[in-house]
């Protein structure tokens, strides 16, 4: 088998190169190669005691408003019982939580403070979650008239 150029082409063929030689340095270990997706590594169901490895997604919903009327408590609740709990039914973490940004992409140069939810959410990795999560992410900003929802998305390991 020829050995991969130093300088591929593309950015995905740099991973698929690199990958490959992983793989060849895993095999020459005797060591079994890692799961490509994190819900490959997980049993089906959470068990007392059985650590496994799932997606963590935060969600942070900003409370304020372009109009200046913000989303107040009652539709926020609305909101997350129409539409967040029906898409993840297993369970999730919401925090009140405080934040601030500043920049163009939010029509001002001066810093703008805003209440918020952090939502946390352990899921499976796999594209109907990933999907469930475009959907609040999008009903949200067009309820309420947002710039965005801010998604930060991380495998880690979870234990009951």
């Amino acid at each position: 088998m020829p050995l991969p150029t130093p300088f591929p082409a593309s950015r995905r063929e740099a991973w698929r190169c690199a990958a490959l030689l992983l793989a060849g340095l895993l095999l020459s270990t005797g060591l079994p190669p890692a799961p490509a997706r994190a819900e490959e590594a997980a049993p089906a169901t959470l068990k007392p005691g059985i650590s496994v490895v799932m997606i963590e997604t935060k969600l942070l919903f900003g409370l304020a408003s372009a109009d200046g009327s913000g989303v107040s408590e009652q539709e926020w609740e609305s909101f997350l019982t129409t539409e967040v709990t029906p898409r993840f039914p297993d369970g999730l973490t919401v925090i009140a939580a405080y934040g601030q940004v500043k920049g163009e992409a939010h029509g001002t140069a001066q810093v703008v403070r805003e209440g918020m939810r952090l939502v946390l959410i352990y899921h499976p990795d796999t594209p109907e979650a990933a999907a469930k999560l475009a959907e609040i992410r999008k009903l949200y900003s067009e309820r309420f008239h947002q710039w965005g929802v801010l998604q930060v998305t991380n495998a880690v390991r979870v234990t009951l």
